[in-house]
């Protein structure tokens, strides 16, 4: 087995900067991997809530209309417990526990997922998770995403479909997102995404679209992105909004 624990030091003149939070990961070598994350662990529907291919972020990224963007990702929090299953004939299993949930959740969250890749049919990719949030206790909502991804020679393409599913029509979300990449070659690549987006409460979509690229040269990676929203927040007459970023890494 391979076991790494590592500690997080946030800084916070609070409580003076202490160590607050402790994660540990045990890779079996064998029987999949478990996860405890004190802090800055992701759901398994936080880990899927974009699956469709993109040459350096999502559609939504930078791109907000309430403070978080409008993406279908389940719950999460502190004290979350992973276990991610090896491949069995191309076939992966996932589930999650946040035992500290956000109050959103009710204080608890569970999700579970499965991942296939089918041996016969190479560069295909199909995804689905699950998970239950209970802002109210008694009244659940269900989140679910489903998406599939095709990979042949240098292009990539992939659809999604996201939804939340509660009581009230009001608050069941649904979203819809495409994404088609190109590997222009070993160092260079680029993509357009689009994410459609609609809490239940709106009469029309948001609509976010986006092109990303890529580029690697020796040991520096200049990537970024350009995202435009229209229709933000649920609104044919608000404003649209655009935005870019640009990142440059370096490895040593």
């Amino acid at each position: 087995m391979t076991v790494t624990f590592s500690v997080q030091l946030d800084g916070d003149e609070a409580d003076d900067g202490v160590i607050d939070n402790n994660s540990v990961k045990i890779d079996t070598n064998g029987s999949g991997v478990i996860t405890y994350a004190g802090h800055g662990g992701s759901s398994v529907m936080g880990g899927m809530d974009d699956k469709t291919p993109n040459a350096y972020e999502e559609a939504w990224d930078s791109l907000t209309q309430t403070g978080t963007d409008s993406v279908i990702n389940g719950g999460g929090g502190n004290d979350l417990v992973r276990y991610d299953s090896p491949s069995f004939s191309g076939v992966t299993v996932h589930a999650s526990m946040t035992l500290n949930a956000a109050a959103a959740q009710n204080g608890q969250y569970t999700d579970f997922g499965v991942v296939v890749k089918p041996e016969m049919a190479e560069g295909l990719e199909i995804g689905y998770a699950f998970g239950e949030t209970e802002a109210t206790a008694g009244t659940p909502i269900d989140d679910s995403t489903l998406y599939v991804k095709y990979a042949y020679g240098p292009v990539t393409i992939g659809i999604q479909q996201s939804e939340s599913d509660a009581a009230s029509a009001t608050n069941s979300d649904e979203s819809d997102t495409f994404g088609i990449s190109y590997q222009i070659s070993d160092d260079f690549s680029i993509s357009y995404n689009t994410h459609d987006y609609n809490d239940g409460a709106w009469t029309v979509d948001e609509e976010y679209s986006g092109v990303s690229a890529s580029y690697t040269m020796g040991g520096i990676t200049i990537a970024g992105h350009m995202n435009e929203v229209s229709n933000r927040g649920g609104s044919s007459t608000a404003a649209d909004v655009e935005g870019y970023e640009l990142s440059l890494a370096f490895a040593f």
